[in-house]
């Protein structure tokens, strides 16, 4: 074993730092609830997919012709996967660190902590492909349009007016809105298309295209998520609106992130970090719909 050690306000400095939330870094968990009562040991998560058909009516005394309502459920399995990195640090860094009395420089640890925020961004928005994980921007059965093009014909926010970009937003939220019992509360948008909302939304004002969205009381939460940049049909930038209620979407999360304990092998100490993820339980895909070629 080597001769230098870890101090306590080694570790707590690490902890601080890769444990300390950051809310831009996790872009998923701003809009959807966590479900983390889940055994970090299970290996897959089974749920339940609906579909449903059918209406009530208005029924007079003599009648008996009662409208039946039909629910398709569709059992899905889903694997929980752990997201790994690690970093280190070296005897000589901790020398250096107790030679001056001070705790350790914790930037690995920060860095620890964004690329899995990064990676467990990327499962909820986008998926895995090589895990057949499915995200809420390709998961099946959610709802895809090409947007519309506007007056310079094409479909890109870019070439577009203030009021058509609007256009293309309410025409996208009336897909799930019209759904019995769902309301959507959440846009989210590439990050250019999520700048273009700062542009004005016509010549006659100051207003913007985000002021007169949010004038609308459409959304609680308009979130801007890189992983939208190319995830629609050819590669196009796509939008996507939602009812984010855990009825809908859940994102599965049996062991938050969490450093394991130090390995030595000179001359360095090593830091495993690892945080077990199941991407999105997704149980009405229909509330989800997803607008591409903006």
């Amino acid at each position: 074993m080597p001769q230098v050690n870890f101090q306590y306000r080694d570790l707590e400095a690490i902890d601080n730092t890769l444990y300390e939330p950051k809310y831009e870094e996790l872009t998923a968990r701003q809009i959807l609830d966590v479900k983390s009562d889940v055994d970090p040991g299970a290996e897959t998560y089974s749920y339940s997919v609906m579909t449903r058909s059918g209406a009530a009516k208005i029924m007079g005394n003599l009648s008996d012709d009662i409208p039946l309502v039909d629910v398709d459920m569709r059992r899905v399995f889903q694997r929980i996967y752990s997201i790994v990195t690690g970093f280190r640090y070296s005897v000589q860094e901790l020398r250096n660190a107790q030679m001056a009395n001070v705790p350790l420089e914790t930037t690995k640890a920060g860095v620890a902590r964004r690329v899995i925020a990064e990676k467990e961004n990327k499962i909820t928005w986008i998926g895995d492909a090589v895990h057949n994980i499915q995200g809420l921007a390709n998961a099946e059965g959610i709802q895809t349009v090409a947007v519309e093009q506007g007056a310079s014909a094409s479909a890109r926010w870019e070439d577009k007016t203030g009021k058509e970009i609007v256009a293309d937003i309410r025409s996208l939220r009336a897909k799930v809105e019209k759904l019995p019992g769902h309301t959507v509360d959440t846009l989210v948008l590439p990050p250019d298309q999520y700048e273009l909302l700062e542009e004005p939304y016509n010549e006659y004002n100051n207003g913007t295209i985000r002021n007169y969205i949010q004038n609308q009381n459409w959304f609680q939460s308009i979130v801007r998520a890189p992983e939208l940049a190319g995830a629609g049909e050819g590669k196009t930038d796509a939008m996507l609106v939602l009812d984010s209620s855990r009825e809908v979407v859940e994102l599965l999360v049996p062991m938050d992130i969490t450093r394991h304990d130090p390995e030595w092998a000179f001359p360095n100490y090593k830091f495993a970090v690892e945080e077990r993820c199941g991407g999105t339980i997704i149980r009405y895909p229909m509330a989800i719909a997803r607008g591409d070629g903006i």
